[in-house]
């Protein structure tokens, strides 16, 4: 046996099609997890992570795309304590390398709660190193929360070189959001650029060639836009919703 079936696609209903199933291997960690303790012991880092794109590696002058994309980090987690930060791609997990973002959940989920792990990332255009404690899936990982943005934003500014009218969060956005800085998108007119930013995105950091930087206010991103060449990759650190994603952008408009 390689494999139990969990899930089979098919157009016509019957057991032809694709069948998605759960490694052997898996199954049988897990079958001796309840034989021995009647329970199952997950590794637990406490990050949200993306796909390392080509033009996110341009982004973070990362030499092909690899690893995983660190967007969020839970406070008092595993890899909060550790020193993982937001932006981090990490390349290596215990030894083990991380081709690719899907890969970490397997290897974290199959580390068990306590051990003490190297993490290898990449951080702001070099490699380096950092030690974990690794934390344990909960039963119930709880409800998520969520934030309103109540409130009225500043007063929008003219579009700049992402075709974006963006405004300033108020003091009651920012307590509700749990953010420090960034700016609110208000309107996405596509000025020359294509992006995948919405209305309500807030920008909260500008990326370019492993440089990071916080947003802070208007003149300062607009500055930062500016100051990038036509051609280059630009990648976004953005907040939407209750969770955060990097949005990478290529070729900025001559305004």
């Amino acid at each position: 046996m390689v494999g139990i079936n969990s899930q089979i696609y098919s157009r016509s209903g019957g057991s032809i099609g694709v069948s998605f199933a759960i490694p052997i291997d898996l199954a049988m960690e897990v079958q001796g997890q309840l034989k021995a303790k009647g329970k199952v012991s997950r590794g637990r880092l406490g990050i949200g992570i993306q796909e390392v794109s080509k033009e996110l590696a341009d982004s973070f002058n990362l030499g092909k795309p690899q690893g995983a994309l660190v967007a969020s980090v839970e406070k008092g987690a595993a890899a909060d304590k550790a020193g993982i930060v937001v932006g981090d791609i990490i390349l290596k997990f215990d030894g083990k390398a991380v081709a690719e973002s899907s890969d970490l959940p397997r290897i974290v989920g199959s580390t068990k709660p306590g051990s003490k792990v190297v993490i290898q990332l990449w951080r702001k255009g070099a490699s380096r190193e950092v030690h974990a404690t690794v934390g344990e899936i909960p039963d119930d990982e709880g409800a998520t929360r969520s934030a309103s943005r109540g409130g009225k934003s500043g007063e929008p500014a003219a579009t700049n070189r992402l075709g974006l009218v963006l405004a300033v969060p108020t003091a009651e956005q920012k307590r509700a959001l749990g953010i420090l800085h960034g700016l609110i998108v208000e309107e996405v007119r596509n000025g020359g650029t294509r992006t995948d930013l919405r209305s309500g995105d807030i920008i909260l950091s500008v990326i370019v060639k492993g440089n990071q930087t916080d947003v802070k206010s208007l003149a300062q991103f607009n500055d930062l836009l500016q100051g990038v060449d036509k051609s280059a990759t630009i990648t976004l650190l953005v907040r939407r919703g209750d969770s955060q994603t990097f949005i990478t952008i290529k070729g900025l408009s001559d305004k």
